[in-house]
């Protein structure tokens, strides 16, 4: 019987695969008292970032405030250089917006920002003056400057937008969008390309559509100037090159009265005057590019979302089948990346991602070709990777990453990372520029990750050993810890050397992969909040931090999900499952960590005992399926594992999936996303 319990309790471990590991080279915080959100970050060639968002505290680093600063009812939009070790600011402004969108920085460190979808703004490389500001007359999704301090916009424009003499397209040739009579929509938008010169005067502005609607989602430039866009079409016009790759439209599909189409991808000369390449790419279902990239071969990368199964995808593709779900149009299925030539030939396209992965909205390119998304395949890792790296052939994953946020790449294929984080989770290195959390919500982030060096401890969540997730009686999720819970640190860059502390405390390890840490919070943490660290000799981290509850109760699954089929015992000692159910009015055993405070106490990291007396929660347990007949420490298991013994009630409804809660005091078991269950006839 113990051998069975062991397979079940042990299941949770099998959990985690192994996204890459890298060297972190910093963290650190960025915020004031209230609320800094994250927005976009870019890296020049020494490498500062150059990071912006919005912020609404008074207290926010900003070193020269003769534009605007904010204050807790009036928020306005960020930029901060930070340098080389992310040990200071060299500069930051606000500005008078409400949303950034995004930032880039030319050959001399001058600063671009495009704000409030519709105004773009240059910066002097010490940040203490505007070069120019100024408002286009066109919702733009994407912007791109080139050394020289060109910039490049692309978005969408209905009738009545501002062309220039000679532009590719200077009329508007979208029709009428209605969603059925008697009711019209104004006139569909199509897309729109925008060049201006370092002095912000219009060097050209094109429409690029045809009778549906078209939306330029993203644009690139390469070293000749040449304008690459991506975006989405639902026109069966749209104008295409001889040279196409795809030259028939892929169809329209309905969702209300939304309209889905192709995505398309195209390059205009550095006048605005020629289309160089233009083409569909897609199939019968919805499909979009979000976001392009070019190399400096002049090769183009897209990257998007699609739902249709027969998308194009080339021999030697990573992915090949459509993973994601068939039913409702929209822009939730499989994400793809595409690579055409300079000549706009076809190098490589694969599916990446599904099901209804989200749609990518980064992608850049490294010196030997590989492709940098922040869009991954469906793994069961513990957490799901939210990066991907693309070899050039686009054949295989050269990594991926399970850190969130924004990113942009260096010319040594360094990773920086921006992103808004909570107080919790989030490990600073020692002498960052802020190693605290500075207040409110949330704050902004800057991570600095290096493949080159030898990797480092990195935590992307921690959850309880057996429901997988973490949460407090009323709701998931949250950061939340108990004393004596079996925890799982899961991140990358664990090794022997790999120290993990709480409240200064060492944490038995129970196991440990360079992805995972199986863990044990010790039995004497107490008060609100719980500082975790984990770090390795000569590379010390500010800690990390959790609630601290007096219980968090988990129950094991079979799978190790922390959903579904409790990993039970029925009372003649088999496994319960939908094949063997308990009977009504029998016993099941059931097994959970994160009961808290035990009675006596226990040592950390011991093993429980074979035989009475064996330690009891400090609170009361009980169930929602019966009386609980035995509640303690589960028999010759790691302390923190609880097994407890229900007798089922008679009234009971048989089902083969019936939700079983277990209460420590008043602390209950996991039921979101949704709750475990035993199999009852």
């Amino acid at each position: 019987m113990r051998l069975a319990i062991l397979a079940l309790v042990c299941a949770a471990c099998a959990q985690a695969a192994a996204p890459g590991a890298f060297h972190l080279d910093y963290a650190t915080f960025l915020g004031g008292s209230i609320d800094d959100l994250a927005s976009a970050i870019a890296v020049d060639s020494s490498g500062n970032t150059y990071i912006t968002g919005e912020t609404d505290s008074p207290d926010f680093p900003i070193t020269n405030k003769s534009f605007t600063v904010p204050y807790s009812v009036q928020g306005c939009v960020f930029v901060a250089k930070v340098n080389t070790n992310a040990s200071g600011i060299v500069w930051s402004v606000c500005l008078p917006a409400v949303h950034a969108n995004a930032v880039a920085v030319d050959a001399n460190g001058g600063v671009y920002l495009l704000t409030d979808g519709a105004t773009v703004t240059h910066l002097t490389p010490d940040g203490s003056k505007i070069v120019y500001s100024k408002k286009l007359n066109a919702s733009i999704a994407s912007m791109a400057v080139d050394p020289a301090g060109d910039l490049y916009a692309a978005g969408s424009a209905p009738a009545g937008f501002p062309t220039t003499p000679g532009a590719f397209q200077p009329d508007f040739r979208s029709q009428a969008c209605p969603i059925g009579p008697p009711i019209d929509q104004p006139p569909c938008a199509n897309a729109v390309a925008i060049k201006l010169n370092p002095s912000g005067n219009t060097a050209y502005a094109t429409y690029l559509g045809a009778s549906g609607i078209d939306q330029a989602n993203a644009v690139a430039v390469d070293a000749q100037g040449n304008a690459w866009l991506t975006g989405s079409t639902t026109s069966p016009d749209f104008p295409l090159t001889s040279n196409a790759l795809q030259t028939t439209f892929g169809g329209l599909n309905f969702s209300g009265p939304l309209r889905f189409g192709d995505a398309f991808v195209a390059e205009l000369d550095p006048s605005g005057a020629k289309l160089l390449y233009s083409t569909y790419l897609g199939g019968h279902a919805p499909d979009a590019g979000f976001t392009i990239a070019v190399d400096a071969a002049g090769s183009a990368y897209v990257a998007g979302v699609t739902q249709s199964t027969d998308f194009p995808t080339t021999p030697n593709a990573f992915q090949r089948a459509y993973l994601g779900p068939t039913v409702i149009p929209s822009y939730l299925g499989d994400g793809f990346v595409a690579k055409f030539s300079a000549s706009g030939v076809l190098i490589y396209s694969t599916y990446l991602g599904g099901p209804q992965s989200p749609p990518p909205t980064i992608l850049q390119t490294d010196a030997a070709g590989r492709a940098y998304v922040n869009i991954a395949p469906t793994t069961p890792t513990i957490p799901h990777p939210t990066l991907s790296i693309l070899n050039a052939d686009g054949a295989s994953l050269a990594n991926m990453l399970a850190v969130p946020g924004l990113f942009t790449l260096d010319s040594q294929g360094a990773i920086y990372f921006a992103n808004t984080t909570e107080a919790y989770l989030f490990s600073p290195t020692a002498g960052a520029l802020q190693t605290s959390f500075g207040g409110g919500t949330f704050d902004a982030d800057i991570v600095k990750a290096d493949f080159s060096a030898v990797p480092s401890p990195w935590i992307s969540t921690i959850v309880n050993a057996a429901g997988m997730q973490t949460g407090t009686p009323s709701y998931y999720p949250v950061y939340d810890l108990a004393p004596g819970e079996l925890i799982l640190i899961a991140g990358s860059g664990f090794d022997s050397e790999t120290r993990v502390t709480i409240d200064g405390v060492p944490a038995p390890v129970l196991s440990l992969t360079p992805n995972l840490i199986e863990a044990a919070v010790p039995f004497e943490s107490s008060g609100a909040q719980a500082s975790i660290t984990v770090d390795s000799p000569g590379e010390p981290r500010a800690p990390a931090i959790m609630n601290l509850y007096p219980a968090v109760p988990g129950i094991f699954t079979a799978d190790g999900s922390g959903t579904g089929q409790a990993a039970a015992l029925n009372q003649d000692g088999t496994p319960n499952s939908p094949a063997n159910p308990a009977a009504r009015g029998s016993v099941v055993s059931l097994f959970l960590t994160g009961a808290g405070q035990m009675t006596p106490s226990q040592l950390d990291g011991s093993t429980n005992p074979l035989s009475p007396p064996f330690p009891i929660p400090v609170l009361g347990v009980g169930c929602n399926l019966g009386s609980v007949l035995f509640a303690g420490a589960a028999p010759g298991l790691a302390s923190g594992v609880l097994q407890v013994n229900v007798r089922i009630r008679e009234s009971t409804m048989p089902s083969n999936s019936v939700p079983l809660y277990i209460y420590i005091g008043d602390y209950v078991s996991q039921y979101l996303p949704a709750p475990v269950t035993l199999a009852v006839e």
